[in-house]
């Protein structure tokens, strides 16, 4: 798995919970790696009403590049998107299958291999991702990620979908 800069670690719920702020560094148009704030989430994501195999497994460190979330709005951005991430998810680690209702989700893998599961209604679809290839979930979608067996890294972008 490709390394990232170093950044100020935090667990979740010391982030979540917490006040543990997502950038210390000055300024916001220009934000420096050691000063963003990067989240161990493990398991990553976990869903224990999920079906077997899908509840997230592993570690998922994730770094808060910019966030508009409730509980970590910075104020940066004007447009919907509401964070922002530079992930990794360590060997065959999952994030555990969620829905998506006021978002969607881009992701852009960097390094290794992701196998995602898009689930609507009863429609069902997997495919893998090699580094270079996207994947969008919308609105009343669920997914679940895989990462092969090196790992993977890739950035999220997340916004918020008015209807």
């Amino acid at each position: 798995m490709a390394s990232k800069p170093k950044s100020r670690l935090y667990n979740d719920q010391e982030f979540h919970d917490g006040d543990a702020p997502l950038y210390s560094g000055d300024g916001y148009s220009f934000k420096q790696a050691q000063a963003m704030a990067t989240v161990v989430y493990q398991p990553a994501h976990l869903n224990p009403q999920a079906p077997a195999g899908m509840a997230g497994q592993g570690r998922l460190d994730g770094t808060w590049i910019y966030s508009e979330e409730p509980d970590k709005a910075e104020g940066i951005l004007a447009s919907g998107i509401e964070l922002v991430m530079d992930s990794s998810l360590e060997a065959n680690g999952s994030i555990g299958l969620h829905e998506h209702s006021h978002t969607e989700e881009l992701y852009y893998l960097l390094s290794g291999e992701l196998i995602i599961t898009v689930i609507e209604g009863e429609q069902q679809q997997t495919q893998q991702l090699k580094v270079g290839d996207s994947h969008c979930i919308h609105p009343g979608q669920s997914h679940f990620v895989q990462a092969g067996s090196t790992g993977a890294r890739f950035i999220v972008v997340a916004a918020t979908v008015n209807n």
